[in-house]
């Protein structure tokens, strides 16, 4: 079989994929697709290698005798496939020509060239900015020695050297004395002063010292001061004798007093006034130190408990202050209703809160009453100030005797 029948095999499979990939549209198989795209593979493969195959002797006998039964060959025998099947077997595909490289400048490519032209134009920027630099730094130094010369002409001014005249020595003296040459009349001798020195024809000018004047002050007016006399002391009454007792003995002996001791007289001592009972006591205060507050009103917890340190209900807190004003709390509870703090180091329970209202200045006496007011606790003395610095709550535990 030759190499024209399984072209026009593959052709014709083909078609008829592309028939059903027409028909499918795109929901066409994917295996169809696949089948498509390698025939089409195939077919360019095998018609780039008949191309590479040397053309065969023609026959010109053979190839009359085909005219011949091609033009004998009805028209209505011919289908419409196998003329396109013809078409394409004998349909030659063009084969590309490489193109020729064009040379650019130099025979150089593109990109070397737009190198070297960015390598041109950063030197030639980098030249302009050196030139500029160097104007630059030219015209500033000549600014800079203008300057200096014209400091260095106004430091250098040398002053103007005048002749002295030396006068001659006598080689006869040695020493001669100095000649003092009095200025002649009508002659003025020009002295040049310096500001900053004292002249010497100036005459310091006397300053009188003060003498201060001692003003004598007025003697005081003597006061008429009335003198105090001496006031008569009144004497205490001589004390009666002790009473005595003559002890009389014989004629012969000499009677004797002897003087009879009083008895003593003795000093009743004091009755203790009887303190008056409580059914409550204090059993613990608050430490202040842990109750620093900066809250502004003042607030006491109150613990009223059993000696089994049970709370006890239906009681409150009286509170008198040293202003005069008096205060009663709720009835107290019989649990531990009030606290301070659930989350910090120092935590009371009580089952009354005592709340005056805020600080101020002077002392809160408070006891336990009952619902009549009649006190069942000894007072306690609670002192307050309006300083925040000193601003405090306090705790106290009445417990039953």
């Amino acid at each position: 079989m030759s190499i024209d029948y399984h072209v026009q095999q593959k052709i014709y499979r083909l078609e008829t994929l592309r028939r059903y990939q027409a028909y499918y549209g795109p929901n066409t198989p994917y295996q169809i697709v696949a089948e498509i795209n390698q025939l089409e593979a195939e077919l360019r493969r095998m018609l780039e290698a008949d191309l590479t195959r040397p053309a065969r002797p023609v026959n010109h006998s053979a190839k009359a005798k085909s005219k011949s039964k091609v033009k004998a060959a009805p028209k209505s025998q011919r289908s419409p496939q196998k003329s396109l099947k013809a078409k394409t077997v004998n349909k030659k595909t063009p084969v590309a020509k490489p193109k020729a490289k064009k040379g650019g400048f130099l025979g150089l490519s593109q990109a070397t060239i737009d190198l070297i032209a960015t390598i041109a134009f950063i030197g030639m920027i980098f030249l302009f900015g050196t030139v500029i630099f160097a104007v630059y730094t030219q015209v500033n130094r000549g600014d800079q020695e203008a300057a200096l010369a014209q400091v260095g002409s106004v430091l250098n001014v040398q002053p103007t050297l005048r002749p002295t005249f030396t006068p001659t020595l006598d080689p006869n003296n040695p020493n001669p004395e100095p000649v003092i040459e009095e200025p002649q009349a009508g002659v003025e001798v020009a002295v040049i002063e310096n500001p900053d020195l004292p002249s010497p024809h100036k005459v310091p000018t006397e300053i009188p010292t003060p003498v201060p004047t001692l003003t004598p002050s007025p003697a005081p007016l003597p006061s008429d001061t009335p003198a105090l006399l001496p006031t008569d002391t009144a004497v205490p009454p001589t004390p009666p004798p002790p009473p005595t007792q003559a002890v009389v003995q014989s004629q012969n002996q000499v009677p004797v007093q002897v003087a009879a001791a009083a008895p003593p007289t003795e000093t009743p001592a004091p009755t203790d006034t009887p303190a008056p009972s409580f059914r409550f006591t204090v059993k613990e205060q608050g430490n202040r130190a842990f109750q620093r507050t900066n809250y502004q009103a003042i607030v006491i917890y109150v613990a009223i408990v059993t000696a089994s340190n049970v709370p006890i209900g239906g009681l409150k807190i009286v509170g008198d202050h040293s202003s005069g004003i008096h205060i009663e709390s709720a009835p107290s509870d019989w649990h531990w209703s009030a606290t301070n703090c659930l989350d910090c180091d120092y935590v009371k329970f009580g089952n009354v809160k005592f709340e005056p209202g805020t600080f101020s200045d002077g002392v809160w006496n408070i006891y336990v009453a009952d619902s009549a007011g009649t006190p069942l606790s000894p007072v306690v003395p609670l002192s307050y100030s309006a300083d925040p610095e000193q601003w405090v709550w306090d705790f106290i535990i009445f417990s039953e005797s």
